[in-house]
């Protein structure tokens, strides 16, 4: 074996290692689940227009719109959502 093939083994050799090592870090560090996984576009949408809103702010508005215009929550969503894009 000349020093060609021994340097090239052992960056072989390197990479492999390396592969091996981020694989094995990767599968130790929990998984987060998606945050927004199940919800329904209107509902993506509301909790991006109100992010700044607190939890009860936002359940308020909802239950606010519910029984403003009698309707289900999704619908209360997007009339709140569509009452501030108008604004």
């Amino acid at each position: 074996m000349d020093a060609g093939q021994i340097t090239a083994g052992l960056l072989l050799l390197l990479c492999i290692a390396g592969v091996a090592y981020f694989l094995a870090q990767r599968r130790s560090q929990p998984q987060r689940p998606v945050a927004n996984a199940g919800r329904s576009e209107i509902e993506r949408d509301f909790a991006r227009v109100f992010s700044m809103t607190g939890a009860q702010g936002r359940e308020r508005l909802i239950k606010r719109w519910m029984d403003r215009s009698g309707c289900d929550r999704t619908e209360a969503m997007r009339l709140a959502r569509v009452a501030r894009d108008n604004r």
